[in-house]
């Protein structure tokens, strides 16, 4: 019964909240500018915290270490779900019932935005969410932006590879809570329309003690390949016992997998010499060599007391580097508007960051800032690429195939391009 009685409270303070006072987006005209970050610090799904870390650290550092917006200095909240869309409304409302700085919002995820994208729209937050749901893809919110590809479009993008690998047929092993099974669909979409056979499919209850019964399922379905989500310990389990009952064969991770939570339990199931043979993921972004990513990188660097070890697993992100885009993109708005104030710099967000004639290019925060206070318009082009937002205020480019070595930054490997997953209908 948590749910209905945390949902009630929230529900009920959200309400009186937008009945007595709205600062319609606007912060406080001192002191530090707010940015939120909504993630599972704790709950099943606190390994998202490692990932968010990787994003806010560096991109606070890029922002501050140029004199931060406005010539205020960009201060972190973060907002816990608890892995739990309940608990993310209640705590979302207390953050904006009690913190008058509150500028720009990162996240939310897919396990909380359907409770908290209306509420943050309502209160006229600009968000750059990380929820990948299709719900988003055509988007009525004013307020929400997304700059990393759908999940269906991460799916197909799989698909796309594995044919592109010979592989006849594969298997999907996913985990069954709600931020694994994102990408599910489109892998089962993408998987039909380029042909390959669809031999298996298990959804693992996170966190069992052992999947004899799925393993076994999967061996007699002899996939070629497997396609996988999950928690870095379900996967462990699951991987160490078909190493066990049968033979691994190619697995390739969604943009989901990649962090040290998931590989260091992979590697020590299957061993590191298999998961460097066997094991790949297709990630969102595509990086390549350029100033943008040598800035973000920099900024890894600077702020690596701070994150996960081993640091260059956050090196070459994708996913980080899209998350670190996001927020570089949102403080270049408000520095283009005068303003940190959503319903004034929510606008510009497309402005900064769309191509067009007499435009200066920019790599990174400080050097926008610079033009921009010098009288340029600008396109901030990210270390993700790009950010080409259409009218439903979607971005998406090409999607990197990587390995993972250990105790080094991840190898690219493959690119899939927009043009081709669009032309598999995602």
């Amino acid at each position: 019964m948590r749910k209905p009685i945390y949902l009630t409270l929230a529900t009920s303070g959200l309400l009186a909240l937008a009945a007595c006072a709205s600062n319609g987006g606007g912060t406080a005209s001192s002191g530090p500018v707010g940015i939120v970050q909504i993630a599972a610090y704790t709950g099943d799904q606190a390994f998202e915290a490692q990932f968010s870390d990787s994003i806010d650290f560096p991109a606070l550092y890029a922002v501050n270490h140029a004199g931060g917006i406005l010539g205020r200095k960009v201060s972190l909240i973060q907002v816990d779900t608890r892995s739990d869309p309940a608990d993310a409304l209640a705590a979302m409302g207390k953050t904006l019932a009690t913190s008058s700085n509150v500028a720009a919002i990162l996240g939310p995820d897919s396990t909380s935005a359907a409770t908290l994208v209306p509420l943050l729209n309502t209160h006229h937050q600009p968000m750059m969410i990380s929820a990948g749901e299709a719900a988003y893809d055509r988007s009525s919110y004013a307020y929400l932006w997304r700059d990393v590809p759908p999940d269906p479009a991460n799916g197909e993008a799989i698909a796309l590879w594995a044919k592109r690998q010979g592989y006849a047929s594969v298997a999907t092993v996913f985990g069954t809570d709600t931020g694994s099974q994102g990408d599910l669909p489109g892998v089962v979409a993408g998987v039909k329309a380029v042909g390959i056979k669809l031999a298996d499919q298990e959804n693992l209850t996170p966190d069992q003690p052992s999947y004899r019964a799925a393993v076994e399922r999967l061996l007699a379905a002899k996939p070629a390949a497997i396609i996988t989500e999950s928690d870095g310990p379900t996967a462990a389990t699951f991987f160490g016992e078909l190493r066990q009952l049968g033979s691994l064969v190619p697995i390739i991770g969604t943009s989901g997998t990649p962090s040290d939570s998931y590989f260091t339990p992979m590697r020590g199931a299957i061993g590191s010499a298999n998961f460097n043979k066997y094991f790949r993921a297709v990630v969102v972004g595509n990086p390549v060599t350029s100033l943008a990513v040598k800035a973000f990188n920099a900024s890894v660097l600077a702020t690596a007391a701070k994150l996960s070890k081993p640091v260059t697993q956050w090196e070459n992100n994708s996913f980080s580097e899209s998350g670190y885009d996001a927020m570089i993109t949102l403080a270049l708005a408000m520095d283009a508007a005068h303003s940190t104030a959503g319903t004034v710099y929510n606008s510009y967000i497309a402005q900064v960051t769309a191509p067009g004639p007499g435009k200066q290019v920019v790599y990174t925060y400080a050097a926008g800032k610079a033009a921009l206070a010098a009288g340029h318009k600008i396109q901030y082009i990210g270390a993700a690429g790009p950010l080409l937002f259409n009218k439903y205020h979607n971005s998406f480019g090409s999607q990197a195939v990587e390995e993972f070595p250990a105790n080094a930054p991840a190898v690219v490997v493959g690119t899939i391009t927009q043009a081709q997953v669009q032309a598999l209908g995602g």
